[in-house]
C-alpha cells in the first residue's frame, strides 16, 4: 500500500501535465453545471412539488435517451476515428464524416420525434396525464439534443475538451436558471410544469446555437472547401457497435425514472430523480475524467504504451477520489438533511440516496472501464456485459418497482452499478492488462 506522501507526490506530478489541467477545467465546468442544476431542482421542487418535478424529469429522460439512439453511434465514432484520420492527414474523410453523420442524425431524430408523439397521442401513454403532458412538451427539442451531442463530440475529437463542455454544461444550465429566476420573481403564482419544460427547451435551443458557432469557428476552417470522401460501410459498422454500448449505458441511467413514471406515477418519479441527482454528485469528477481520457486511451493503446496508460488511469482515479470523498461522507451521514432541502415529501428517498451513494462508490472505484473497452477495440465484450446488465436491471425494475416504488428503483440501480462495473473491470484486466480500479498499488 502506498503512503499518503507518495500519493501526494503522484497527484501533484499529474497536475503538471496537460491532461490534468484539462481535467481540472472540465471538473470545474461540470461542478458549475451540477450546482446550477441543483439550484433549478430546488426552485422547481419547492415551488411545484415532487409530482411536477417528476413530470419534468420523465419528459427529458425519455428524449435524452432517444437522442442518444438518434445519434446512431456517430458521436462516439468521432472520438475513435477522427484522431486517427488527422494523424493520417485524411482531411477529406473528416469532412465526409461531418456531412454524412450530420445528415443522418438530423433525419433520424426528426422521424423519431414524430413517431414518439404519434404513439403517445394515439395510445395515451404514459397513462399519468401530468407525465404525458411533460413528454409532449419535451419532444420538439429531441433533434436539437441529438445534434448538440454530435457537434460536441466533434470538438472533443479535436481535443477541444473543455470547450466542448461550454454549450451543454455552462450556457444551457445558466440560461435556464436565469430565466427561471426571472419568471419566478415576476410570475410566481402562474408558474407550472409547462412553463418549466418550455424554459428548459429554450435553453437547449441556445446551447444548439452556441455549439454550432463553436464548431464553425474551431473546426470549420480545417475542412472548409475540401472535397468530401466517404467510408460509409466502415463508419456504419463501427458506429453501430459504439451505439449499442453508449445506448445501453444511457438506457441504464434512465430506466428507473422511466419505469417509475410508467408504473407508479409522477410523485415517485420526482422523489427518485432528486435522490439520483444528489448521488450523481459523487460521479461528476468521473465524468470529467472520461471527457479527457477517451481520446487519450485510444491513442496510448494504439501506440502500445500500456504502462503509460496504466499510470494515467490510476493517477486520474486517485485525484478524482480525493475530490469525491467529502460528498460521499456527507450523503451517508446526513441524507435526510440534503433531501429535506427540496421539500418534506422527498424524505421518503432517504434509503434510495444512501443505497445509490454506496453503489456510486463502486462505480467510481472502477473508473473508465467502459471507455477502456470501447476505445481499445473490445466493443463486443462491452456489449455483452451491457446486455447482461440491461436484462438484469429491467427485470428488477419490473419486479421491484410495483411493490417497493422508489426503494425498488434504487435497489435495481445499485445492483446494476455494482454488477456492471465489477464485470467490466475484470474484463479490462483480462483483455488489456490494465487494473482500472482504485485497488492498484503497483
Amino acid at each position: 500500500m502506498i503512503s499518503s506522501h507518495s500519493l501526494y507526490t503522484k497527484v501533484t506530478g499529474q497536475l503538471k501535465t496537460g491532461h490534468a489541467r484539462d481535467l481540472i477545467i472540465i471538473f470545474s465546468i461540470q461542478g458549475f453545471a451540477l450546482l446550477t442544476s441543483l439550484g433549478i431542482s430546488l426552485i422547481v421542487t419547492n415551488l411545484l412539488g415532487a409530482a411536477a418535478y417528476g413530470a419534468y424529469s420523465f419528459g427529458f429522460s425519455a428524449v435524452n435517451l432517444l437522442a442518444v439512439f438518434c445519434c446512431m453511434g456517430y458521436e462516439q465514432l468521432a472520438l475513435k476515428e477522427i484522431p486517427a484520420l488527422r494523424t493520417q492527414g485524411k482531411t477529406n474523410f473528416i469532412r465526409g464524416y461531418f456531412l454524412y453523420s450530420l445528415r443522418n442524425v438530423a433525419i433520424v431524430s426528426v422521424l423519431v420525434s414524430l413517431l414518439l408523439f404519434g404513439f403517445s397521442y394515439l395510445f395515451q401513454k404514459p397513462s399519468d396525464e401530468l407525465l404525458r403532458c411533460g413528454l409532449w412538451i419535451a419532444i420538439p427539442v429531441l433533434p436539437l439534443i441529438a445534434l448538440v451531442n454530435l457537434r460536441l463530440s466533434w470538438l472533443r475529437s479535436f481535443h477541444f475538451n473543455a470547450l466542448s463542455q461550454i454549450p451543454d454544461k455552462v450556457i444551457r444550465p445558466a440560461f435556464f436558471l436565469v430565466t427561471l429566476l426571472i419568471c419566478y420573481f415576476l410570475w410566481k403564482e402562474e408558474m407550472n410544469v409547462t412553463i418549466i419544460i418550455l424554459l428548459s427547451g429554450v435553453s437547449i435551443v441556445v446551447a444548439f446555437i452556441v455549439s454550432k458557432l463553436l464548431v464553425a469557428n474551431k473546426i470549420g476552417n480545417i475542412v472548409a472547401g475540401i472535397p468530401p470522401a466517404y467510408d460509409k460501410l466502415k463508419w456504419t459498422k463501427v458506429a453501430f457497435s459504439l451505439l449499442l454500448v453508449n445506448g445501453m449505458y444511457c438506457y441504464l441511467s434512465q430506466i428507473q425514472i422511466l419505469a417509475l413514471g410508467s408504473l407508479k406515477g409522477a410523485k415517485e418519479t420526482g422523489v427518485f430523480a432528486i435522490a439520483s441527482r444528489l448521488a450523481d454528485l459523487e460521479g461528476y469528477m468521473l465524468f470529467a475524467m472520461n471527457v479527457v481520457l477517451a481520446p487519450m486511451i485510444s491513442k496510448l493503446f494504439a501506440e502500445n504504451k500500456i504502462q503509460e496508460l496504466q499510470k494515467l488511469i490510476t493517477s486520474s482515479l486517485r485525484i478524482g477520489f480525493i475530490f469525491s470523498l467529502p460528498i460521499i461522507i456527507c450523503f451517508l451521514i446526513f441524507p435526510s438533511f440534503f433531501l429535506g432541502l427540496f421539500g418534506d415529501e422527498f424524505g421518503e428517498g432517504k434509503f434510495a440516496l444512501i443505497l445509490l451513494t454506496l453503489s456510486q462508490v463502486v462505480n467510481f472505484a472502477t473508473g473508465s472501464v467502459g471507455y477502456l473497452l470501447t476505445m481499445t477495440g473490445h466493443q463486443s465484450t462491452a456489449i455483452l456485459l451491457l446486455i447482461i446488465a440491461s436484462l438484469l436491471t429491467t427485470l428488477m425494475c419490473i419486479l421491484l418497482i410495483p411493490a417497493l416504488g422508489v426503494n425498488g428503483a434504487a435497489i435495481s440501480a445499485a445492483v446494476n452499478n455494482v454488477v456492471l462495473n465489477v464485470l467490466m473491470a475484470i474484463a479490462v484486466k483480462r483483455k488489456i492488462g490494465i487494473n482500472a480500479t482504485l485497488l492498484n498499488f503497483t
